[in-house]
């Protein structure tokens, strides 16, 4: 397990995809928006919504090609005939890509407290690490459900790029949406990707029942996407 852990860290940092959309991306949108829009609490507001961009980016639209890359080169099929079991697998390659999400968003985080001198306590800071783990965990069980409904990179595309986009623009991570029509404002309640953000921004300022919520929230979206995972999942493109 130790080996394929390893070998997934090391394959993610030469993922071009990773440096730019879920690296360089989110920073460059921190910086520039915080600096360029500045209007009271929106620079936490930015960095919180780019932290939760780049871990959808990352942990979901990446790891959805990945998956459908391993499974189109027979790995999974091949750990049948090999002593390790496919969970430990699955496990080991899982927990690379959330660990490298979480440490993109403590990146965007950290420089957004460089420049915008935010003064967060270790709590604060621990709370919001709980949230991008768990959002993390959810967006990779998700992306092994996507995998398995496409055959090709071009469905993976259009397909993670119908479920990311509605999920950005549903969600007040980049602009406040209080004089939005109330559909949008309903979609907004329902939107998944909204209280992942909430929980990001109730870890900084330390609201700990908003934060509380947004736990149980995640979590339940965690088992679902879990389930949904398990029970597409396929081995080969049979």
């Amino acid at each position: 397990m130790n080996t394929i852990f390893s070998l997934s860290m090391k394959a993610a940092t030469r993922e071009p995809f990773l440096l730019f959309w879920s690296i360089l991306l989110p920073i460059a949108g921190t910086v520039g928006l915080g600096l360029l829009i500045r209007q009271p609490d929106y620079a936490m507001q930015i960095t919180t919504g780019m932290m939760a961009m780049g871990i959808l980016f990352y942990a979901f639209t990446t790891t959805v090609f990945s998956v459908l890359s391993q499974r189109k080169r027979g790995v999974y099929k091949l750990l049948r005939v090999t002593p390790m079991s496919l969970w430990r697998y699955l496990f080991s390659v899982s927990s690379a890509w959330v660990i490298i999400s979480l440490l993109c968003a403590m990146l965007v985080l950290g420089v957004g407290s460089v420049v915008f001198g935010f003064a967060l306590s270790i709590a604060s800071t621990a709370m919001m690490g709980i949230v991008a783990v768990l959002g993390a965990c959810g967006y990779v069980f998700f992306s092994f459900f996507i995998s398995a409904l496409c055959k090709t990179e071009a469905q993976a595309s259009i397909t993670a790029n119908l479920i990311t986009m509605p999920l950005l623009l549903c969600s007040d991570a980049f602009y406040s949406l209080e004089g939005a029509p109330s559909w949008v404002q309903i979609l907004n309640y329902l939107n998944p990707f909204q209280w992942f953000v909430n929980g990001l921004r109730s870890g900084f300022l330390y609201d700990q029942k908003g934060w509380r919520i947004s736990i149980a929230v995640l979590l339940i979206l965690i088992a679902m996407t879990l389930f949904l995972a398990v029970r597409s999942f396929r081995f080969d493109e049979a």
